[in-house]
């Protein structure tokens, strides 16, 4: 899908547009530069040929964030229209999706009990606020430098949104999503929690929760906690709260003592809101979580089911209309961000990439390269992997093409930061223009979404410009 912004478009004339982070099936972030207080953020923009009910949704997107006062949710700044083309300003994040930290493989517990607790502190605020966010993964959990961000809330809440019917569309991402969706119910905060579990047990182990238990050294509490998370009855699962407090206490960490956000139409606040409190007794009480209100929760709009949020885009024409920021909504600079792998997502200041390496080669040296194939999720007929290449070589690889074949009649439905061809079990992915070039000990990473039948391993063999590289 094109795009109908370019480098050096200016939205609302005050946010000039730099570069795309990364892209999903209707929305680019881009890395932009707040001209009136000089600084970089991220922006989100529709593509080319977006429906007028996303409109709709990114401005609810941008209302829903920007009302979530929380250390672990991304930051709102804007939100405008220019020409008819809505755009959401957030904050610019620097560090890797904890996607991308899995595909290195799993984290030390205590790590992961970490990053969860902050995710839940994070949902209870959202579930205070009645928003259930209803895509908790690790591509749409940040690991910054200022800590950890739970992203993609920009997707819009619409009330008592369907959720499909039986039969109907699933909501989120297969692998994580509630049993209970599945069958067409309506979305609550236990589904947010399910899908927690999920990534808390993905976590720890690298694989899939139908795959392995978790490790012997994990404690009892934390293990028994997850279970509880991944209970089939909705009704039994702890509360959002409750499970950000037991991970903090298991792990040792502080998080935020937030107070409830006020009632509508209140706007007073209180001095101390923000204070810390730590969590691991006896030194002060566990921490609280904002309470849950009386009012209903609402649920956030089915995220868009194509790629992944922000795989970065391929080069496309777009039509000559000028315009400079976008929506950063938080769900943008998740996978842009974090699958991509750019070297300049690590740095928000950094200039982009150059072509400026020691040496060039199309092809690496025998051996220089490696594979890393790994299964992210699976679930009736299909699943998603992440594959990485690495350059071992001396000098960088200017434009690839890697080729490796199904073992068992697999097909590949959907690829994002790069392209494919598939015949028959034979698959060949090239670049995209933007991660073409691989710099000594540098790596590229693509992803995709597959079918199959059932036996699902991986490929045996991959060979990188027709030399062939180590798995």
């Amino acid at each position: 899908m094109p795009e109908i912004v370019a480098p050096g478009d200016r939205l609302g004339e005050r946010y000039r547009l730099d570069r795309p982070l990364g892209a999903g099936g209707m929305a680019t972030v881009w890395r932009a530069v707040d001209l009136v207080l000089d600084r970089a953020v991220a922006v989100k923009v529709p593509r080319e040929g977006w429906p007028e009910e996303f409109t709709r949704r990114l401005r609810q997107e941008a209302k829903a964030a920007a009302g979530l006062a929380h250390p672990s949710i991304t930051g709102v700044h804007d939100y405008g229209e220019q020409d008819g083309v809505p755009y959401v300003v957030m904050e610019l994040l620097d560090g890797e999706s904890l996607a991308a930290r899995l595909a290195r493989g799993p984290l030390p517990w205590r790590e992961a009990a970490d990053v969860c607790a902050r995710v839940a502190d994070a949902l209870a605020a959202a579930h205070a606020a009645g928003i259930v966010h209803r895509d908790i993964k690790p591509a749409n959990i940040f690991l910054a430098t200022v800590g950890v961000k739970v992203l993609d809330f920009g997707i819009a809440f619409t009330g008592p949104a369907a959720s499909g019917g039986p039969g109907g569309p699933v909501l989120g991402t297969p692998a994580y999503v509630a049993p209970e969706l599945l069958s067409g119910a309506r979305p609550t905060a236990a589904a947010d929690v399910f899908s927690l579990g999920v990534v808390l047990h993905e976590a720890v182990t690298g694989l899939p929760v139908s795959t392995q238990a978790l490790p012997p050294d994990v404690p009892d509490e934390v293990a028994a906690l997850c279970r509880r998370c991944l209970g089939g009855d909705p009704g039994t699962r702890p509360a959002a709260d409750e499970v950000a407090r037991v991970l903090a206490d298991a792990a040792g960490v502080q998080l935020a003592r937030l107070r409830p956000p006020p009632p509508r139409g209140d706007t007073r606040r209180a001095a101390d809101d923000t204070a810390p409190t730590t969590v691991t007794p006896p030194v002060t009480p566990p921490p609280v979580s904002p309470r849950r209100e009386p009012n209903p929760t609402r649920v956030l709009d089915e995220p868009p089911p194509a790629a992944p949020p922000f795989s970065p885009p391929p080069v496309a024409s777009r039509k000559p209309l000028v315009i400079a920021g976008i929506v950063v909504g938080a769900a943008a600079l998740m996978a842009g961000l974090l699958a991509a792998l750019a070297p300049d997502a690590s740095e928000p200041d950094a200039a982009p990439p150059t072509s400026s390496a020691p040496t060039t080669s199309s092809a690496p040296p025998t051996g220089a390269c490696a594979v890393s194939y790994r299964i992210v999720g699976t679930w009736d007929e299909g699943f998603q992997a992440s594959v990485r290449i690495t350059n071992h070589g001396p000098g960088a690889i200017d434009g690839w093409t890697l080729a490796f074949e199904f073992p068992d009649g697999q097909a590949i439905t959907q690829l994002w930061n790069g392209s494919q061809v598939q015949d028959g079990s034979s698959v060949t992915v090239t670049s995209a223009d933007w991660n073409r070039a691989i710099p000594p000990n540098g790596a590229a990473e693509f992803g995709f979404l597959g079918r199959q039948g059932g036996a699902n391993g991986a490929p045996t063999r991959f060979t990188l410009n027709g030399d062939e590289c180590r798995r």
